[in-house]
């Protein structure tokens, strides 16, 4: 399964499939204090590509600075600090108990991030590519059939790690906003 997000920037963007389908969309609202990705899902239309029949809330990210960052998923309240924990010496590594009792790991690199499951790969970020060297590609989460079961978790947790890694090439102090984008109805 090929998820792109059309823009790039996963607080602010729209999710669609191979096919051109709205599946998922993000949107942050701007504050001072606490800002909050509001996650939704979508379901679209069989005859209007890019067009959603219906959309429903899946999860909430309140983004904080100096406390661990809220996922509001499933009904409940997730301290980041504790579902889906830093691991390893330089942090580089998030780890996360998946639906079916597993814990699966989110490896974060330079330009993308990388989900584990024990040493198999079954998820993978591809940012963005203009075309200079390879055919040009907007950026997209491949998942792969072994989590295709939990795309929903797998992209909530996506869009908090791909933040994370985001933030960390970024200047202090500074954070990339864009407008919020919502899909067409």
């Amino acid at each position: 399964m090929k998820l792109t997000f059309k823009p790039p920037h996963v607080r602010n963007t729209v999710i669609t499939n191979e096919q051109g389908h709205v599946l998922y969309s993000t949107s942050t609202s701007f504050s001072f204090d606490t800002r909050v990705t509001v996650v939704k899902k979508h379901v679209p239309s069989e005859f209007n590509i890019g067009k959603v029949e219906s959309s429903e809330i899946l999860a909430e990210i309140e983004w904080h600075t100096f406390s661990s960052s809220v996922i509001k998923y499933d009904g409940m309240d997730l301290m980041t600090s504790q579902f889906i924990p830093t691991k390893g010496i330089l942090g580089r590594r998030r780890v996360f108990q998946g639906p079916d009792g597993q814990s699966y790991k989110w490896k974060i690199g330079p330009r993308e991030c990388i989900l584990m499951l024990d040493d198999t790969e079954v998820a993978r970020h591809h940012p963005v590519n203009i075309g200079f060297k390879k055919a040009g590609h907007e950026a997209y989460l491949e998942v792969f059939s072994p989590v295709e079961h939990m795309v929903d978790l797998v992209l909530l947790t996506f869009i908090y790690v791909e933040k994370l890694r985001q933030g960390s090439q970024e200047s202090p102090g500074t954070d990339r906003m864009h407008a919020p984008i919502e899909p067409a109805n």
